[in-house]
């Protein structure tokens, strides 16, 4: 009956618009934040094995595995963040594979710091050439993530990218960041990137930009 009164009310809707839902990341729903730095490790530790990945004066960056079978699975990196009253509260994150954390370091753009966090990450997977042959392939990249700390997304840019077959690059691209208002500018050559080595030239950051 639910179901019926549901499908009723959205063809008396006509061109309303369907209600979409999005569930938060399980772990950064489970311990978004803490009082303490103990009180968001206890949490973590809940979900997995916490290991430290960087932790600077006013940020640490951890990464959590779960086990699944007897078998280590990764969930992730997760940036928190320490607040004025000492507490501390979720302000980034990272999902992949194949990856290691590069680097953490403060940002401070448009008078709002926030991090960068790079990272390196290396996929083996095969990839077509020509349109007719599929190569197996090694793809190394480095991304570097911007983390405003307001919420857990982070903006992301392709810095380095190379397509790697029997040794030699089938392609590649380095490029160099620049930022504007609201901006990062992601700088070089495209034309030996490929299909693959593509990164956009503009990322909007989505950071708290002052008026003028």
């Amino acid at each position: 009956m639910l179901r019926l009164a549901i499908l009723a009310l959205l063809a008396l809707a006509g061109t309303a618009h369907a209600l979409v839902v999005i569930d938060e990341p399980p772990i950064p729903s489970a311990c978004g934040a803490g009082k303490t730095w103990a009180v968001v490790n206890t949490c973590l530790a809940r979900q997995g094995q916490v290991i430290m990945e960087r932790a600077l004066p006013r940020a640490k960056l951890v990464r959590i595995i779960q086990t699944e079978n007897g078998q280590p699975i990764d969930q992730g990196v997760y940036l928190y963040l320490l607040r004025a009253d000492g507490s501390w509260t979720i302000g980034g994150m990272f999902t992949g594979s194949g990856y290691t954390v590069l680097e953490l370091a403060p940002l401070t753009l448009e008078k709002h710091t926030g991090y960068r966090v790079a990272i390196g990450q290396l996929v083996r997977t095969r990839t077509s050439v020509g349109g007719l042959v599929r190569l197996p392939v090694t793809i190394q990249t480095q991304r570097v993530l911007f983390c405003s700390g307001i919420g857990y997304g982070c903006p992301d840019t392709t810095t380095h990218c190379d397509v790697i077959y029997r040794g030699k690059a089938l392609w590649t691209y380095r490029g160099a960041l620049t930022f504007e208002r609201g901006v990062v500018r992601n700088d070089g050559d495209r034309s030996r990137g490929g299909p693959v080595c593509q990164p956009g030239a503009r990322t909007a950051l989505g950071w708290p930009i002052p008026g003028p």
